[in-house]
């Protein structure tokens, strides 16, 4: 009777707008709790940069916010909440905490679009619950916002295949550009949905006209946007948001350029397979490495995306393709596959490529996420062992990835902020000239680390061994304070000057930094 009760409870929850209620709350408790846990680890570089733009518009200073980094939009969100709340880390982070709640709402929108509101709970549960995302509410990135706003885009664009509403492709246009105003890769949807509407264009007669009518608001929103820049701006307009390294990559792409790292890397293991330890001999590791560039970088860029996912959820993603495809899951397929050949292709071009990129089509596969899990949970409905399935997959899907949080989160360490303030707070070191291999520490200690005029801020490499360089370094450069840090794992690295005293070390889980000063200081 218990069990049955239960079920009645979670069934009324899953089915009805109740359950996208109790997700918020639980996703909003969840990133709480990181928030007051990491509120000590110490910021991403780059979030450093977003700041101190943010900073340059609270004081007027566009232009210089601008030349800090010319994609403002994600900036001047964290000026707007610095208004509401003055330390500017916190505001930015709770910025990142705010969307990534509300992106919940779309891709519940999408996801009962696509099927229906079991799957859409089910499926927005595991993206609370996904650890890579709510690790994000430490940081200060851009990627939170950006997913809200793609997310609605994304939702628009169902809306306006099915509808075909002139005003549901409007939408579209403007939240795809807000996206992209935020990260550029949101670029991308843009091809996507113009090819996927050419494509009812070509083969489905019935649609040619609201498919053309898409296509036409689709060019013509660009157009405006670039127009009005080009009024406002001039040509240094195309700068705007890095809009100049979408030209020089497709410039690339054209003249072939986007191969010469590949080229490098495989001229250097041809060039050491002869070498030991490698044996020469045919199908040895170096050849078959460099014979199998693409498969390797394959490999690697299936296990980044699992990992940007969770891999336990791959059980259920799985398990989730095996209805027929409507045309709006072909569109939200198509810009999945678009993201992830472009990400692909960025791969081979850098050499590089982070999970946090390959969350954004990660995000759209959540739907089929929520439709394996509630397949998962009709085939526990209909064993004799209900309760101890119904326990395996609440440690699996459920407590795992939670524990997953927590064990992330028990690993934090602050010993770069910790130094920093520290810094901050003696005064008589207020003018001195900083050399250090870690930015961040002066950036706590409320350093402008931009506009460094003055060249008080020296950045020196990670490569510490020979101290005889550093040292040599700051002697050179007149350093009053020399600022290291090292993992704790390195600590026998640590050096020893003889023109400068150590006067502070912190030591953390995973860090140690160590402040040194000028014996003439």
């Amino acid at each position: 009777m218990e069990l049955n009760s239960i079920r009645e409870k979670v069934s009324d929850l899953t089915e009805t707008k109740k359950g996208l209620v109790f997700i918020l709350g639980l996703s909003a408790i969840i990133k709480v709790l990181v928030l007051i846990t990491l509120s000590g680890k110490a910021i991403n570089n780059d979030g450093m940069l977003y700041i101190s733009a943010a900073q340059q518009f609270a004081s007027g200073h566009f232009k210089e916010g601008l030349a800090l980094y010319p994609m403002p939009l994600y900036s001047l969100f964290i000026t707007i909440v610095h208004y509401l709340i003055s330390e500017w880390v916190l505001a930015a982070r709770l910025i990142s905490l705010t969307f990534l709640v509300l992106s919940i709402i779309p891709l519940y929108m999408i996801s009962k679009d696509l099927f229906e509101n079991r799957i859409a709970f089910w499926g927005c549960l595991a993206f609370a619950l996904a650890p890579l995302p709510n690790s994000w509410v430490a940081y200060v990135t851009r990627g939170p916002v950006f997913i809200f706003f793609f997310a609605w885009a994304i939702y628009f664009a169902l809306k306006a295949i099915q509808t075909e509403r002139p005003g549901f492709f409007v939408l579209v246009a403007i939240f795809s550009w807000f996206s992209i105003l935020l990260r550029l890769e949101g670029i991308i949807f843009i091809p996507a949905f113009f090819f996927f509407l050419v494509y009812l264009t070509i083969f489905n007669l019935q649609k040619r006209r609201s498919s053309l009518k898409g296509i036409l608001i689709w060019i013509a929103f660009p157009g405006i946007i670039f127009g009005i820049l080009f009024t406002a701006m001039g040509v240094e307009g195309i700068s705007l948001n890095r809009m100049d390294q979408v030209v020089q990559i497709l410039q690339n792409t054209a003249n072939l350029n986007f191969l010469d790292n590949y080229c490098l890397i495989y001229n250097h293991l041809k060039q050491i397979e002869n070498s030991p330890p490698f044996s020469g001999a045919y199908y040895s590791f170096a050849e078959t490495a460099r014979n199998f560039m693409p498969v390797i970088y394959l490999l690697g860029f299936i296990k980044a995306f699992i990992k940007a996912i969770f891999p336990l959820f791959i059980i259920p993603l799985f398990l989730g393709f095996k209805n027929s495809l409507t045309r709006s899951h072909i569109l939200v397929l198509f810009i999945v596959f678009s993201f992830l050949i472009t990400f692909y292709y960025s791969l081979i071009v850098r050499d590089f490529v982070s999970t946090r990129f390959l969350f954004v089509p990660a995000f759209l596969l959540f739907p089929w996420i929520g439709v394996g899990m509630v397949r998962i949970l009709n085939f526990v409905k209909r064993s004799s062992k209900q309760k101890t399935l119904a326990a395996v997959f609440i440690i699996v899907f459920i407590l795992m990835p939670a524990g997953k949080i927590a064990n992330s989160c028990s690993k934090h360490d602050n010993t770069i902020s910790i130094a920093g303030r520290w810094l901050g707070k003696e005064t008589k070191y207020n003018n001195a000239r900083i050399l250090t291999n870690d930015m961040r520490i002066p950036f706590y200690a409320g350093r402008n680390l931009y506009s460094n005029q003055e060249k008080d801020l020296l950045q020196y490499g990670n490569d510490l061994h020979n101290h005889e360089d550093v040292e040599q370094f700051a002697t050179v450069n007149r350093v009053d304070l020399i600022i290291l840090k090292i993992s704790e794992k390195e600590e026998e690295i640590l050096p020893t000057f003889k023109h400068f005293k150590k006067i502070k070390e912190f030591s953390g889980r995973k860090r140690i930094a160590v402040i040194y000063r000028s014996k003439e200081f």
